[in-house]
């Protein structure tokens, strides 16, 4: 049995050196599924996550942990849904 497609998506809080905030915010916004919506110069990052299981959406988080210069990544939100929710017209 297959399971339908789902969409992830998933708001994220990375904290980084201020030093290496720029390196960091480049690195995530090179990831496919993830960009940088809003950054500050303390540190603070917030991204948005794109993915098609909870599974993934973890290893993205895994992944921004390891870059050189991240304190803490934190997963504030985390929303899904079937993908073809995505295809239907929302009412006005």
């Amino acid at each position: 049995m297959s399971m339908a497609p789902e969409i992830h998506i998933a708001g994220v809080l990375v904290q980084a050196r201020p030093e290496a905030c720029a390196a960091v915010r480049e690195a995530i916004a090179c990831s496919a599924q993830a960009q940088v919506v809003q950054h500050a110069a303390d540190g603070r990052i917030v991204v948005v996550v794109e993915a098609g299981s909870a599974g993934e959406v973890v290893q993205r988080l895994e992944a921004m942990r390891t870059l050189p210069g991240v304190l803490n990544v934190a997963l504030v939100y985390q929303h899904a849904e079937p993908a073809a929710a995505m295809q239907q017209e929302m009412p006005t």
